[in-house]
């Protein structure tokens, strides 16, 4: 089923495979869940990236498609060209063109309930022994293999929402959080029951990736649009604008 609006549409798994490769007129985004940047919920994507991809592209698109899909799945769809664009494309150290600079930079951290804070994270067996939840498209920090911790893979959809509320059951000692300052802040009120600490030195760069299908140059526009675009108002300062509007 699509859902249309404002030239946007979200496409089931399904109605995806009887999609043709792309046009000209056309551009076809494969997006996985990233919380908190892009969350699928029901079967409908939101978060700030998806508002923001629409956002740089639907001037120079007639038809802008946003597929939710596993990260797995999603290569390869980009891989064969049945899709434009990935969202997020973590792996560019294994290959892969990217549109231009990465989108965002994160910083993961854990979170703790208060009363199990754990302040410093590189100390000797910190980690030991505890139960980690951790979002399923994460990438771990070194300090995890380094650790006899043991990890838990956060399924299903609103993945940091549920780590979080698994984490205030005790039903985990801690949640890898792929941006734990999005919660612990002064005007949340979670920052009441939990504590967050970061991995400093392990920013890692989010990109979006480009099919190896697309035309020379259908690939010059996407970089041009992107590289423009995000000259005039980087990621971070549109989700500085949306934050000030809450």
């Amino acid at each position: 089923m699509f859902i249309e609006k404002n030239k946007i549409f979200i496409a089931s798994f399904i109605m995806f495979f009887f999609i043709s490769n792309t046009s000209a007129t056309e551009l076809k985004i494969a997006i996985t869940q990233y919380p908190p940047h892009v969350n699928v919920i029901n079967g409908q994507i939101k978060g700030p990236v998806f508002q923001y991809l629409n956002n740089i592209f639907n001037t120079n698109f007639e038809h802008i498609t946003f597929i939710p899909m596993p990260s797995r799945r999603a290569i390869r769809e980009l891989n064969k060209g049945t899709v434009d664009l990935l969202f997020p494309y973590e792996h560019k150290q294994k290959g892969g063109e990217t549109i231009g600079n990465p989108i965002l930079n994160v910083v993961p951290g854990i979170c703790f309930k208060k009363d199990k804070f754990i302040p410093i994270l590189s100390a000797p067996g910190a980690l030991n022994d505890l139960n980690i939840g951790v979002p399923p498209t994460l990438p771990l920090v070194p300090i995890f293999s380094r650790s006899s911790v043991n990890i838990k893979v956060i399924e299903g959809s609103d993945v940091l929402n549920r780590g979080i509320q698994l984490l205030l059951l005790d039903r985990l000692d801690g949640f890898y959080h792929p941006s734990p300052i999005n919660v612990y802040h002064h005007s949340n009120p979670l920052a009441k029951k939990i504590a967050c600490s970061l991995f400093y030195g392990y920013s890692e760069p989010v990109n979006i990736a480009l099919s190896p299908k697309l035309s020379a140059e259908k690939s010059k526009q996407l970089k041009a649009v992107y590289k423009s675009k995000m000259n005039e108002k980087p990621y971070e300062h549109f989700l500085l604008d949306l934050r000030s509007q809450l």
